[in-house]
């Protein structure tokens, strides 16, 4: 019957695994710590001695299950879709803060399709990082990705199967959606819902337009673009402080 006990609760920590797409020794610790114990190791060695889980303790497990029988929805439309597409070759193995899903947190770590991974980011880039190469995404939506070589190995991003280098990139963009809300977490609505007639409301000087201008560059882009590209020009990438209603600089009269 003690035998019974440990594959019980070993069982539902391999669905949880698979649920939540976590290696199975990482749920095993949180099952562990939800039975009371401090970690899988004490727990074996609190069975060794006697110790077993109560009925309501047991049921405590299943209804953890029953949580997260569904992976939980990530940061953004869609999220919880496209990581699922990953697949099984997706496993996160430890991310921080640890009170969070991992795809919300900072700092995440795991493996896909087999290759260790990291994966970082603020409210300016995410980055993701695998052996001796880092793939980043700067702030904007249409930011394209960018490779680097780091200190090692690895001598050519060539050395990657492309089939993984997509994947990554895929995890990469759906992490930067998180980004991408958080830096527009407190504009106005108008500033990334244009109006039906295509008016965007810039969303540092309180200005309402159909046309916007680039000062870097000259570009010119309708509201609708602006808005969705978190008011970044997709010509140069210019910030949205460097982005006018009126090319003021080639003489243009700003109005009141």
């Amino acid at each position: 019957m003690a035998t019974d006990i440990l594959t019980t609760i070993k069982k539902i920590a391999k669905q949880l695994a698979r649920a939540q797409r976590l290696q199975h020794s990482t749920v095993l610790e949180i099952v562990a710590r939800e039975l009371g114990k401090p970690n899988w190791r004490g727990l074996t060695e609190a069975h060794k001695q006697g110790w077993r889980p109560t009925a309501v303790q047991i049921e405590s497990l299943t209804n953890l299950l029953s949580d997260y029988a569904e992976p939980r929805p990530l940061v953004g439309t869609g999220d919880g879709a496209d990581l699922a597409s990953l697949g099984e070759g997706l496993v996160f193995t430890r991310w921080l803060p640890e009170g969070v899903t991992p795809m919300d947190a900072d700092e995440i770590h795991g493996e896909l399709d087999g290759i260790p991974f990291y994966l970082l980011g603020d409210d300016f880039s995410v980055c993701i990082g695998t052996q001796g190469w880092e793939i980043s995404l700067d702030q904007p939506p249409s930011a394209i990705p960018r490779a680097r070589r780091l200190k090692g190995r690895i001598k050519t991003i060539e050395q990657f199967d492309p089939v993984f280098i997509e994947r990554a990139t895929l995890l990469l963009r759906i992490r930067a959606r998180r980004m991408h809300a958080e830096v527009s977490r407190d504009w106005p609505r108008r500033a990334t819902m244009p109006d039906k007639n295509g008016r965007a409301l810039h969303p540092l000087r309180q200005e309402l337009s159909a046309e916007w201008h680039c000062l870097h560059c000259d570009g010119v882009h309708n509201g609708r673009t602006m808005a969705g590209n978190l008011w970044h020009c997709t010509d140069c990438g210019a910030t949205p402080i460097d982005i006018f209603q009126v090319p003021w600089w080639n003489g243009a009269e700003q109005t009141v």
